[in-house]
């Protein structure tokens, strides 16, 4: 257990002893309460009763996470008793009131209990580092494989190890696990020892090694061989390289991307903190809001990628909060998660029709809270993904990548700092097609993108602009340092073998270069970027020009 996560087990550890003192410290007010409700001379029941139900469902929402869940099974046994009363239209009968009292003496038996020690969180801190390069080991008896893809690999800057014997693989991984194993299958049965070799890796909690397998056919069968033998991803003969190195790439940047954001808006002040601590020993970022009114306040701040909504809030229930946060289209993907105590199945079903997306009930483990969440937050950034990336090249869209250069031209304003926009074209690209076919043609745009990912930082936005031609913005990055790394990218670019009707080729690309003007418009800076493209084009291509 690293540092961090002693101290939120700690953290944890005394929250649940304040939830406690603060409930031995409440209860005499709520039993004298209960006393003043079963007092026949007393006219104003209802009120007490509305105070009590709202007591006992927050209890019954809470109790059970810090580690107390009979206290909590029976405060939800008291709010439905109470709930019937008040729905019922009087005050119930002397032996109905007598059983209520005799339910609130055994809910006291249940204060002074020790709390139960929570679950352990089943996700582990994301690493901040990042790298866009990977180790990757290679098992096959084709020689001419272990060659093609190490040839393939080697300008994006990984590290690979090919293998034709067993022993000596497993050795390796033995001692130096790779990112990836690329498993040959195409021709051969799995060496005696491999199945259970592979097992032992991939069920290694400390393990992140992803198993590819290359097949010779495409069909469910050899898919749900795959599937059994724990693989990421299936490949068929001839390999297409670029495939495999735009899947390692989405790999490494699940792996290296920033935590998931959540939203927690709960007016149970403890709750909320301990749902905090949860979710930050999960490895995610969480913010809390207890005031309703704050929320939108927390939504533009933080960018949450899941909001975790308590149902029942005094002045503001859980669903107009979620009918609020939906009128702002920019909230409309955000997935909203209900907690509350509730166990009518028709009062889930009006939240859930009234702008949400999922219904936990509470009480919840830790564990079940942290698996939920984080399911759902990565769900949501795939589908976001997905709505502003190339499906081909996984790059920002058109429309999304001049935004974004909009959104750093802004920021260049404010910070004063220099900005580089790039408009990058690949050379006598209509001649690939034509010679090699599309598909050839979609390879070499792949391998571009994939470079240029590996290549540029995490800070940089790269977006296909169109068809064969790219958009770069580099903040903090003066022209020509610029110029020295895209120069550099386009070396490691042509050294690239792609291969079409059994020939070997490589590809080229031409560069145009412009410092930002932030007095200018964001469509000006890329017309003078797109200027110093057509230079270059014009003096020769292959080749990078400044504006």
């Amino acid at each position: 257990m690293t540092a961090s996560q002693q101290d939120i087990q700690a953290q944890l550890a005394a929250l649940r002893n304040s939830y406690l003192l603060r409930l031995q410290q409440d209860w005499p007010e709520i039993t004298a309460q209960a006393g003043q409700l079963l007092d026949e001379s007393n006219t104003g029941w209802q009120s007490i009763a509305k105070t009590l139900k709202q007591r006992f469902h927050t209890l019954a929402g809470s109790a059970g996470t810090f580690g107390m869940p009979q206290l909590g099974q029976q405060a939800k046994a008291l709010e439905m008793e109470l709930d019937a009363w008040l729905n019922g239209g009087g005050r119930p009968e002397t032996e109905l009131k007598q059983q209520f009292l005799h339910m609130v003496q055994e809910l006291s038996h249940h204060t002074s209990n020790k709390p139960e020690a929570s679950a352990a969180p089943l996700f582990q801190p994301v690493d901040d580092e990042f790298t866009r390069k990977a180790h990757i080991a290679i098992f096959s008896k084709d020689a001419d494989l272990g060659k093609q893809l190490t040839s393939a690999m080697d300008p994006f800057g990984h590290q690979v190890d090919s293998f034709q014997e067993f022993d000596a693989l497993k050795a390796a991984l033995t001692s130096d696990r790779p990112d990836v194993l690329i498993l040959d299958m195409s021709g051969n049965r799995l060496p005696q020892g491999m199945k259970s070799l592979l097992q032992q890796l991939l069920i290694d909690e400390q393990s992140s090694m992803v198993l590819f397998i290359v097949g010779k056919k495409e069909s469910f069968n050899h898919y749900l061989t795959a599937v059994r033998l724990g693989a990421g991803g299936y490949f068929i003969k001839p390999l297409d390289a670029a495939a495999i190195e735009l899947r390692i790439q989405r790999l490494l940047t699940q792996r290296q991307q920033a935590r998931f954001r959540i939203l927690i808006v709960d007016d149970d002040v403890m709750l909320a903190q301990h749902y905090q601590l949860i979710i930050e020993q999960a490895g995610m970022e969480a913010k809390v809001v207890n005031d309703p009114t704050k929320m939108l306040i927390g939504l533009q701040g933080f960018q949450p990628d899941v909001i975790l909504l308590d149902v029942n809030m005094p002045d503001c229930t859980g669903p107009e909060l979620a009918q609020i946060i939906r009128f702002k289209d920019e909230w409309l993907g955000v997935p909203i998660v209900y907690l509350s105590s509730e166990t009518d199945s028709q009062r889930q079903l009006d939240a859930l029709v009234k702008a949400g997306d999922d219904f936990i009930s509470k009480p919840i483990t830790d564990q079940a809270l942290a698996v939920t969440v984080f399911a759902r937050a990565q769900r949501a950034r795939q589908l976001a993904e997905m709505m502003t990336r190339d499906s081909l090249t996984g790059l920002l869209q058109h429309a999304t990548v001049k935004e974004r250069l909009s959104d750093e031209i802004a920021k260049a304003k404010r910070s004063k700092q220099e900005l580089i926009v790039v408009m990058l074209d690949l050379d006598h690209f209509k001649r690939v097609n034509d010679q090699y076919g599309h598909l050839v043609g979609d390879q070499v745009i792949s391998s571009l993108a994939n470079l240029l990912q590996q290549k540029l930082r995490k800070t940089d936005v790269i977006g296909r602009y169109g068809g064969e031609e790219f958009l770069l913005a580099l903040p903090d990055c003066s022209l020509q340092k610029a110029k020295s790394i895209i120069d550099g990218i386009r070396q490691s670019f042509q050294a690239i073998p792609f291969s079409g009707q059994e020939q070997s080729f490589q590809c080229t690309f031409s560069a145009g270069l412009a410092r930002v003007d932030t007095s200018q418009s964001t469509d000006e800076n890329i017309d003078r970027a797109d200027q110093a493209l057509y230079q270059a084009k014009h003096n020769g291509r292959n080749r990078v020009e400044l504006a």
